[in-house]
């Protein structure tokens, strides 16, 4: 199972956070934008815009941090934070 954490982080404070899943059979990029997206709308947020920093930043690390200059609408809070947190292809 494919399942992401998000934060939201205001003034150094957690916020709101959410774990979106994921299970279908598609490819990790395509199952990480959908849980992305899924976060979005449960926080009634625009998507960010997913830069190449993004990516290298999510494969390297897992981890991902959005500010709110990576969103075309304007946000309540500093930063979006998303973690990686269980992936199928990992060995148990």
């Amino acid at each position: 199972m494919y399942k992401l954490w998000a934060k939201k982080i205001n003034k150094n404070h957690l916020t709101d956070s959410i774990v979106v899943k994921n299970k279908e059979e598609i490819d990790p990029s395509e199952k990480r934008d959908k849980c992305l997206k899924e976060i979005c709308r449960k926080f009634d947020i625009s998507v960010p815009v997913w830069l190449k920093k993004h990516d290298l930043e999510f494969s390297q690390f897992k981890y991902v941090t959005f500010y709110p200059q990576d969103f075309i609408d304007e946000v309540d809070f500093d930063k979006l934070e998303v973690e990686l947190i269980d992936d199928e292809n990992k060995s148990a």
